[in-house]
């Protein structure tokens, strides 16, 4: 017998729907959709485990992924803030030694490293 077509989620999302909320049995939603009882159940039993796990975890998953990224962020400014520094220190070494004054950083890059 061949496999009829796969429903769209949404499409799912609303049988689902509406055999939880008694609007029709599986068997009914079965024969209309054209998939068989157990395709139903087996919806119905994902859908309800999928929303189960998202109340008991007691942290909105976005939250926990807002907070991951924010963590990520503060990682990437402390590495960005130190790769700034080391730029700054390598220009005040190259302007000393251009200066002629190997060891003893030349004015103008004891200022450019102050920020002035």
């Amino acid at each position: 017998m061949p496999r009829p077509p796969a429903l769209p989620p949404e499409q799912k999302v609303t049988i689902v729907l509406a055999v939880l909320s008694g609007e029709t049995t599986a068997a009914e939603a079965a024969r209309s959709a054209g998939v068989t009882d157990q395709a139903i159940y087996n919806w119905k039993r994902r859908f309800v485990t999928a929303g189960r796990s998202g109340l008991e975890t007691g942290l909105d998953q976005a939250g926990q992924r807002e907070k991951q990224l924010l963590g990520e962020v503060a990682e990437l400014k402390q590495a960005l803030g130190d790769s700034y520094l080391q730029l700054r220190a390598i220009r005040a070494s190259m302007l000393s030694a251009r200066a002629g004054t190997p060891g003893r950083p030349h004015p103008a890059a004891l200022a450019s490293a102050r920020g002035a």
